[in-house]
């Protein structure tokens, strides 16, 4: 599955949600992500990575020797390159990259740049589910809703794949609940003071709050609760 983690506007924590939530997935599944950002991408700073793997050599060489591992993490990354790359690559190279990765990993995450050029269109096009972040400021709801309106009418997004995640949200929402962004809000993360990087442990508890928002999961009740449902139904039927 092609999940894409993307945003109009910058400094909403996209990167750190897409990472957490990579996090979370790889416990019990084979994970890739990939830094599709020329802007240029955080990835090699944050993780501390070889900036030669990027993705241009992912796309135009062997994917499998860009491949790297933060470490003590189990999921694998391909970081993002420099403004003046993306000249060098063409909308098909980009394509083909994920179509490989989907299909050697459970989970491809796309960190997508806030720009939108041809290199970028596949982690869109290509997405099982595109999640926008963003937070409840008038710039970042107003960019979003305008950015939504673009991709639908050039049809680079398919609105019935999309979701939203709102970050760092402080008392009560003021904007989000006044616009209908036309897709729906799955969840809502809490500004987290003092938030220190994506393997915080508050971040990682809403990484899995929101993977089971985003996958349709329910938790399993729990064994009581289950046995007493149990004899409600069987009381019921006497």
């Amino acid at each position: 599955m092609v999940v894409t983690v993307f945003s109009p506007k910058g400094g909403v924590g996209k990167t750190t949600l897409a990472l957490a939530l990579a996090k979370v997935l790889s416990e019990t599944n084979k994970v890739c992500v990939l830094e599709c950002d020329f802007s240029p991408g955080d990835f090699v700073s944050l993780l501390d990575l070889d900036k030669e793997k990027n993705i241009v050599n992912a796309c135009l060489g062997n994917y499998k020797a860009c491949l790297q591992k933060p470490a003590g993490e189990r999921f694998d990354v391909i970081v993002g390159g420099f403004p003046d790359m993306q000249e060098s690559l063409k909308y098909a190279d980009v394509e083909k990259l994920i179509d490989s990765l989907s299909g050697e990993y459970d989970y491809v995450l796309i960190d997508l740049q806030p720009q939108i050029s041809e290199v970028t269109v596949p982690a869109l096009l290509k997405a099982d589910r595109v999640l926008f972040v963003l937070e409840d400021d008038i710039s970042a709801v107003s960019r979003t809703v305008g950015m939504l309106e673009y991709l639908e009418l050039h049809g680079f997004l398919d609105v019935n794949k999309a979701c939203a995640v709102i970050n760092k949200v402080k008392g009560k929402k003021k904007y989000i609940t006044a616009v209908d962004l036309g897709i729906p809000v799955i969840y809502s993360i809490p500004y987290l003071r003092r938030l220190s990087e994506y393997k915080d442990k508050k971040m990682i508890k809403h990484a899995r709050s929101l993977k089971d928002a985003l996958f349709g999961l329910k938790k399993e009740k729990s064994l009581l609760r289950r046995l007493l449902n149990g004899f409600k139904r069987v009381k019921q039927k006497n």
